[in-house]
């Protein structure tokens, strides 16, 4: 049986990070991972424009920036802003696969 993903607004926060935990950037389908506490997020913005070609400034206007947290249930999901967590809200079934597929080992 897979594991699940829960959205959980304001449960991830910064300055908490361990080596359970990661941050997520997410622009159009998609997706820069990394794990432990690592790169700040605006490090991964422009990793992700870089690697997939994108505008830079376009990514940093409107990536979604998410911390993940490995739970016995499977993976905790958390925006890094209000808007963050609205996007992921939005868009549950993109994000589900987008994150199973990088983070496989995980979930």
């Amino acid at each position: 049986m897979d594991k699940v993903i829960r959205h959980i607004p304001g449960y991830i926060q910064d300055g908490k990070l361990d080596h359970q935990c990661g941050r997520i950037v997410a622009y159009d389908g998609c997706m820069v991972v990394t794990h432990g506490p690592s790169a700040d997020h605006n490090y991964l913005l422009r990793a992700l424009a870089s690697r997939y070609r994108i505008n830079r400034d376009e990514v940093i206007s409107n990536a979604t920036r998410l911390y993940w947290r490995i739970e016995s249930y499977g993976l905790a999901v958390s925006g890094v802003r209000k808007l963050d967590d609205d996007d992921f809200s939005r868009h549950l079934q993109e994000y589900d696969g987008l994150i199973r597929h990088n983070l496989k080992k995980h979930i």
